[in-house]
């Protein structure tokens, strides 16, 4: 049984995003990233990316905005993608990020 733990505790959403995001050509993702007085899930910097996992359900407001209000100032894009949406489909998680990521760089 003490195998299984730390299996599972290293299959979590976000360590399999973070693998993803690693693997897209022409980016370099930071995790846990420090920005200002914030901590940002995963950026991209170059291309001014942050990328948020929310608790909870689309459409409720969440107690981020002063951070967002930051990172647009700075000239960043937010993208929030529900943790709960993620975890049933990741695969359309990563086409929404490859997608903003093609809008940025054009």
């Amino acid at each position: 049984m003490q195998r299984k733990a730390p299996l599972r505790a290293r299959n979590t959403l976000e360590n399999r995003l973070w693998a993803r995001l690693r693997a897209l050509e022409g980016t370099r993702f930071r995790r846990k990233s420090p920005f200002k007085s914030f901590t940002l899930d995963f950026v991209e910097h170059d291309v001014k990316l942050a990328i948020s996992l929310e608790d909870g359900e689309p459409g409720k407001r969440s107690s981020t905005i002063a951070r967002d209000r930051l990172l647009s100032e700075q000239g960043y894009v937010i993208l929030r993608l529900w943790r709960r949406e993620a975890e049933r489909d990741l695969h359309s998680a990563l086409h929404r990020i490859r997608l903003v990521l093609e809008d940025l760089r054009a």
